[in-house]
């Protein structure tokens, strides 16, 4: 079955067969998408990324599906990048607001050895593995004083899909919940990643003039 034909069993006909099928196909990029998220955070146990990955699947069933349904029939080549980003926004809201309510230093939990490999990281001078959730916090703390405004959460989502997830600004402009073109989501990621290098003192002579 294409994307279509399976989201529109699940959401029209309650299949639960295509149900199953659903689960089965798109469980590993929901999993990847959380695991990444909360290597972001520093704290992952398993049981966690279950109860997210669980979360993930009522919020893309909610009201039949009908999201989900109407984005797969516009972009039908882009289903599971639109999966992945109501993984991250779950994700992404659950450690957030774990976050405000305990400031103090956690264990961070070892990750299975079959999870996906840690993303990549390049425009800030590629850290090593070691360094790395020091890294992303504090270019997180910095991006949100840089995405300040009325769309900081989406602009902060655009940037951690183009950093982490690696998504094109074609991709992430079309996703539903971004409601920009392609060229708004490149001006978005230019101006976050040059006013978070400022801010990391990282940028380098060719970044210190305004535009």
């Amino acid at each position: 079955m294409s994307a279509e034909e399976l989201i529109r069993a699940c959401a029209e006909l309650n299949d639960g067969a295509a149900w199953t099928e659903f689960v089965s196909r798109f469980r590993r990029a929901i999993s990847l998408s959380i695991i990444r998220t909360a290597d972001h955070w520093g704290q992952a146990p398993q049981e966690v990324v279950d109860d997210l990955v669980q979360e993930t699947y009522l919020k893309l069933c909610a009201d039949k599906c009908s999201l989900l349904l109407e984005f797969t029939v516009q972009h039908p080549e882009a289903v599971t990048g639109y999966i992945k980003t109501i993984a991250i926004n779950v994700a992404r809201d659950h450690f957030k607001a774990l976050h405000s309510r305990k400031r103090g230093e956690g264990e961070t939990d070892q990750f299975r050895e079959d999870a996906e490999p840690q993303a990549h990281i390049g425009g800030f001078g590629g850290p090593n593995a070691m360094d790395r959730e020091v890294l992303l916090k504090q270019i997180d703390d910095r991006l949100q004083s840089c995405a300040a405004g009325p769309n900081q959460e989406r602009d902060c989502l655009i940037f951690w899909f183009y950093y982490l997830q690696g998504m094109s600004a074609k991709a992430i402009a079309a996703l539903a919940t971004i409601k920009l073109t392609s060229k708004g989501v490149e001006a978005v990621i230019f101006r976050l990643i040059r006013c978070v290098r400022e801010q990391l003192g990282g940028a380098g002579t060719q970044n210190s003039a305004e535009p």
